[in-house]
């Protein structure tokens, strides 16, 4: 068994989304403060509806289904519960696993209840949220990462990344293209908007290679030259795309837990394969949660304990995967040492 004092040196988290960042018990919180109907009335139940675990996966698209957008959306959409969410999982994140950069990301056009909540406000919510945080704990350092979505059109996700470079001063640190894979979606469309946010000031990273229904890294790379990828294991399977990952000094952002759990890996073993490839072809990956509370014993701590634990990463390859992970930080002005 793991020791339970590693990792004791500071962690950064680069991949993770607000709607799965929120602890169960907050969800029903909220639910019960608003009057929200749930599928269970107990508690206990809830939590084991809503978490992925060993005894319950789902692929991205199920759990998309039937929990995140019917369940988790609604009850994390609203300036109330943006703004206790975001202070919570930065705050909570520091506390319980020593986290002293957090990038958190979202998509604020899918909180404002369907345009029914002004786009401004929203945002601000979730910037006061984040400033609470970081005043209560001044070793923390944080930013928000807004999710552009493929199933959106080019004009909702020009807006979004509009409110982007506005709000960037503030603590929008980047850009990112998320959900699920969309026939109609291309990233040869988005060259001019992420050019504009890139001339602003703002970094660029992408969920890509993820799953074989999305796997569009090499279509992401040529046409908005992302700094990151999020997850990107598809990489594994694909000798050119790792050269040219190295030869673009791209870092991916690994999320193991989450892969295992949406099935977007068959199993340990596949997962052990794809990092101990990387490794061995010298790919640039950072260890990141994903969904921190959607999934059981998936905090940022656990992450690393799991890996060392099944002997997929050693606790030196793991320090250099966190190093590269405050190096790689899209937050201005913050060290670049764990």
């Amino acid at each position: 068994m793991v020791a339970d004092q590693f990792p004791s040196f500071p962690l950064a988290e680069l991949h993770a989304h607000l709607g799965t960042s929120i602890h169960p018990s907050i969800y029903w919180r909220i639910a019960h403060d608003q009057g929200f109907k749930l599928p269970k009335r107990d508690y206990h139940e809830f939590k084991d509806f809503v978490r992925l675990s060993p005894q319950n996966k789902m692929t991205l698209n199920e759990y998309f289904d039937k929990i995140y957008h019917t369940i988790l959306d609604p009850l994390s959409s609203g300036t109330l519960a943006v703004e206790r969410a975001t202070y919570e999982i930065m705050s909570g994140a520091y506390r319980s696993n020593n986290t002293t950069v957090i990038e958190l990301r979202n998509n604020p056009m899918k909180h404002n209840l369907g345009g029914t909540i002004d786009l401004d406000h929203m945002i601000m919510a979730m910037l006061r949220g984040m400033e609470r945080a970081l005043l209560e704990y001044p070793k923390l350092s944080a930013g928000l990462i807004f999710c552009l979505a493929r199933e959106f059109s080019l004009e909702q996700n020009s807006i979004i990344v509009e409110k982007a470079i506005k709000y960037h001063k503030r603590g929008v640190v980047g850009i990112d293209f998320a959900g699920p894979a969309n026939p109609n979606f291309h990233f040869k469309d988005y060259e001019e908007i992420v050019t504009m946010a890139k001339k602003a000031g703002l970094r660029v990273t992408s969920h890509s290679g993820e799953v074989k229904e999305a796997d569009d890294m090499w279509e992401a790379i040529e046409a908005i030259s992302p700094e990151r990828i999020g997850h990107g294991i598809r990489a594994a399977y694909d000798k050119n795309l790792m050269e040219e990952l190295i030869k673009r000094d791209i870092v991916l952002e690994v999320c193991p837990l989450s892969n295992i759990m949406t099935k977007a890996v068959e199993n340990e073993e596949e997962l052990r394969f794809i990092l101990r490839t990387f490794i061995e072809k010298k790919v640039k990956f950072t260890i990141n949660t994903d969904w921190p509370e959607m999934i059981e014993n998936a905090r940022l701590k656990s992450q690393f304990q799991f890996l060392l634990e099944k002997k997929m990463l050693s606790e030196d390859e793991l320090k250099r995967c966190n190093q590269l992970a405050f190096e790689s930080t899209f937050i201005s002005g913050h060290g670049l040492e764990a």
